[in-house]
């Protein structure tokens, strides 16, 4: 198969350009006209030009976020609602996409739709794309009947787990700052003001008491290793990442963050959270509950809690509901599974599980603000004691200059 380059126009007349693989320039135009467009000049690529094509669009993926999925969802949701085809509507919003890397995903994804792939297999050839949640929900509402409105809850899905990262980010935007800040404060010090001061001591032949010799021998220790230092911190980092690929490496860090006293009950009611809204959003558009929670286990970031919620398939195929199946976990608040077991009961489960959602998702919110309240005033607790400390040192010999040297 060869790769063209094409340029055609649409019913209202605008020009759009794009690339297509196919066996043929005509090929080319009977998928262009399938898809309602006029082409006006098909080319086909180098092979150089090939190879860039394939490595941009290899890069290009990584570059399609929770907003551009978002924004896909509810365009495509609007369109399909309003009675245009499947494979008009993902042209137009390919057409219209200003991320370049969507672009080219929703031409491929349009090309095989248009060739008998529905929706639904057309994304999963993009699993860097579209999420096995997106997959299962498209399926199912390709198989209701009901896909514009399966859309419509994507891309709302999207838009709270988008602004639920962006207040995590705002939250620890703040004390990162103010950590950095204080930290090239103290670095500049030690670097540049300690040694001009030490050197007037020097000067001076006066005996320096020992807080000022310890911090005079740290800042040596720091001007002479700094590299042996910079290579320790760059290789332990290394190390932790590589131990933190491996499966115990990743389970014995989960675990350790798990029981931290205040992280650890945010990171806890952060996976329940995600859990149930992706399970609930599955079950409430007919996904059947098995393959719900195997997808719904993969966007739980945890490995502890995830290898948990893996037995629960198992426990439900043996004839146990879902709230004792997660209840076994040991990791689910009993206010969750008092909610999911009644949800059960009244044949209500997928509008517990979103009322669970809703209520983790503020107690997430909440909990990072009292952990950012909390970090402010002990990064400036610390970087205070240091400044403090090094201040005092070279405060020292001043306080106790001997006016005759020493002599």
């Amino acid at each position: 198969m060869a790769t063209f380059n094409y340029t055609a126009k649409d019913t209202k007349g605008k020009t759009i350009s794009g690339v297509l693989e196919a066996d043929n320039p005509t090929a080319v135009v009977g998928r262009l006209q399938s898809m309602g467009f006029f082409p006006i000049a098909i080319e086909e690529e180098a092979a150089r030009g090939q190879g860039l094509a394939k490595l941009g669009r290899v890069i290009g993926r990584g570059r399609i976020g929770i907003g551009d999925l978002s924004t896909f969802d509810r365009q495509m949701s609007d369109l399909i609602s309003s009675g245009i085809p499947l494979v008009k509507a993902l042209s137009i919003i390919g057409a219209q996409t200003p991320n370049p890397a969507l672009k080219r995903i929703l031409e491929t994804v349009s090309n095989d739709v248009s060739s008998g792939d529905t929706l639904a297999e057309a994304m999963h050839k993009h699993p860097r794309v579209f999420s096995p949640l997106t997959v299962a929900m498209v399926r199912a509402g390709e198989t209701g009947g009901m896909l514009e409105n399966v859309l419509q809850r994507l891309a709302d899905f999207s838009e709270m787990e988008e602004e639920l990262r962006g207040r995590v980010k705002s939250a620890l935007a703040y004390p990162a700052v103010m950590l950095f800040a204080g930290s090239a404060a103290v670095a500049v010090m030690i670097t540049v003001v300690i040694p001009k001061i030490v050197s007037v001591f020097h000067e001076l032949n006066q005996v320096l008491p020992l807080p000022t010799r310890i911090l005079i021998g740290t800042t040596d220790f720091f001007k002479s290793w700094w590299w042996a230092l910079l290579g320790g911190v760059v290789l332990g980092v290394s190390l932790l990442w590589r131990f933190a690929k491996t499966t115990e490496g990743a389970r014995m860090i989960h675990n350790a963050l798990l029981q931290l006293p205040v992280l650890g009950p945010v990171i806890v009611k952060r996976e329940v959270a995600r859990f149930a809204r992706t399970l609930g959003e599955l079950l409430r558009n007919g996904v059947p509950i098995l393959t719900a929670f195997g997808i719904a286990q993969k966007v739980l970031t945890n490995r502890i809690i995830a290898d948990e919620v893996a037995k629960a398939p198992d426990a439900i195929t043996q004839g146990s509901g879902v709230a004792p199946a997660l209840g076994a976990s040991g990791h689910f608040p009993p206010m969750v599974i008092n909610m999911v077991a009644i949800g059960e009961e009244t044949g209500r489960l997928p509008e517990a599980l979103l009322k669970v959602a809703n209520s983790y998702e503020i107690q997430v919110d909440r909990s990072l603000k009292t952990l950012t309240s909390l970090l402010e005033p002990l990064i400036i607790l610390v970087m205070g004691l240091v400044v403090g400390s090094i201040v005092i040192s070279m405060l020292l010999p001043i306080f106790s200059l001997d006016p005759t040297g020493g002599r």
